[in-house]
């Protein structure tokens, strides 16, 4: 008798949200649609030949099919000679925030010091620092160092950390249990060893949700390596897509710009669908402790 009662509750209930169901989903399969559309557009684009990408009306369906686009982007433009760049600019720059940053947040975390709460607070201010603020006097210091038109103009600043990841993984080395390191104290670690041996381990989630972010950021930058960089087999990925407006005679080359753009979000899409739950897990358990 309870058994019935308990399917015709749920019953009633699930007939009772039918309805809140059915516009949820509507709604969902509307946003989902237009997000996908300019995406599915510059898909189709790039294996459309160049007079057939603007024609009206428009068609998602390649006719005919060719694959001219990527052929130019490849052989003419160079595209891996961007990645290549773009690589080591995300490399350098992904290393210095994981690196530095966590030493950095690892101090602020599990070390008692003078003045601890001060320094962060002067770490954290410099977020509400626009980049044009300093973007003059940065590519002053580049060039009295010899650096314009080199990649290291581009990556040298970010190999001492960042304040936005310095929080998010003080936030995290403070969620750990301090009992960890009383115990590998009274076995003889030191400061070090327990941040390259225990905090370090435990803390993959976040470090995965930097090296996402900072793959994103540091892939997609554009304005500064159009300050620093002058030398096009020295641009990066983002930088060498504007080649592309002007590629043939002074007039936006839509077919091959839209086959370089989709390959420049193949790269960060990869990143982000590997390592999807740890950025998730990462981001969520950031805000435990305070």
């Amino acid at each position: 008798m309870s058994n019935s009662s308990g399917r015709s509750v749920a019953r009633s209930n699930f007939l009772r949200s039918l309805p809140t169901n059915i516009v949820i989903a509507i709604v969902l399969l509307i946003g989902v649609f237009t997000m996908l559309t300019p995406f599915l557009w510059m898909l189709s684009a790039s294996f459309k030949q160049e007079a057939k990408v603007l024609s009206y009306p428009p068609s998602l369906w390649p006719e005919p099919w060719t694959l001219e686009n990527y052929k130019y982007v490849f052989q003419t433009l160079g595209y891996m000679r961007f990645v290549v760049n773009s690589l080591i600019v995300v490399t350098f720059t992904i290393s210095g925030h994981v690196i530095s940053g966590s030493l950095v947040a690892f101090g602020f975390a599990r070390m008692r010091f003078p003045g601890r709460n001060v320094l962060f607070f002067l770490v954290l201010s410099t977020m509400m620092i626009p980049f044009h603020a300093y973007m003059i006097p940065r590519f002053i210091i580049m060039r009295q160092l010899h650096l314009l038109d080199t990649l290291a103009a581009v990556f040298l600043p970010y190999l001492f950390g960042g304040a936005f990841y310095i929080f998010l993984m003080r936030q995290y080395f403070m969620s750990l249990p301090f009992e960890l390191d009383d115990a590998a104290r009274i076995d003889g670690c030191n400061s070090f060893q327990i941040y390259a041996r225990i905090a370090m381990p435990l803390a993959k989630p976040v470090i995965v949700t930097v090296v996402v972010l900072e793959f994103l950021a540091a892939w997609t930058s554009f304005l500064e390596p159009l300050i620093y960089l002058n030398t096009q087999d020295k641009y990066t990925v983002a930088l060498g897509l504007s080649l592309l407006r002007s590629g043939f005679g002074g007039r936006i080359a839509w077919g091959p710009m839209m086959a370089a753009t989709a390959l420049s979000a193949l790269p960060p899409l990869i990143v982000f669908l590997l390592a999807q739950k740890q950025l998730i897990g990462g981001i969520a358990v950031t805000g435990i402790k305070g």
